[in-house]
């Protein structure tokens, strides 16, 4: 059976054909009228002191026992695995530990900001070992940065609604 040729048509149509000018403008007034300038800078201050307030802001990370403890400094100072600039995550967690070590550990608790912390636990969280004894091992090291890190999530999230109320009082629209 042969085939029958086709034949494409190429319509062309003018963007200007398909919108009315003043509906357009119409449709543009009707959203600036609903833009509240007040509510954007309102927004707008919110986030920016909740991101200053979060950025000096440090979580509490208890461990059990001091071993525990040495456990993490051990780990990280000669053990963490890196790959090409992670190498530079450890510099700074081991400069952060060197900072807790001079300061001085009280109730085996330290103190770090968020990045650290999530870096601490990255790290921690590639680790790999063998058998019941390193793995007893490894999650009490691991336990307490998670508990710490649902800290930083809280305040990422309530970040994220700041930045969302803002978008939508910049464009005009209401959230629920």
């Amino acid at each position: 059976m042969a085939k029958k040729a086709q034949s494409k048509k190429i319509v062309s149509v003018d963007a200007s054909e398909l919108v009315d000018p003043q509906m357009a403008e119409a449709q543009f007034e009707e959203i600036l009228s609903r833009i509240d300038e007040k509510k954007i800078e309102s927004c707008q201050r919110a986030v920016d002191e909740a991101k200053e307030r979060i950025s000096k802001k440090v979580y509490a990370v208890q461990f059990e026992n001091s071993e525990d403890l040495e456990n993490y400094f051990e780990f990280m100072q000669n053990e963490a695995e890196w790959r090409e600039k992670e190498a530079l995550g450890v510099i700074e967690i081991c400069k952060v530990i060197d900072k807790v070590k001079k300061d001085g550990v009280k109730q085996n608790t330290i103190y770090l900001s968020a990045l650290p912390l999530e870096a601490s636990h990255y790290f921690l969280s590639k680790k790999s070992g063998k058998g019941l004894a390193e793995a007893k091992k490894f999650i009490s090291i691991l336990k307490p940065f998670g508990i710490a890190l649902e800290s930083t999530k809280a305040d990422a999230s309530e970040i994220q609604d700041l930045e969302r109320q803002l978008a939508a009082a910049q464009q005009g629209i209401e959230l629920e």
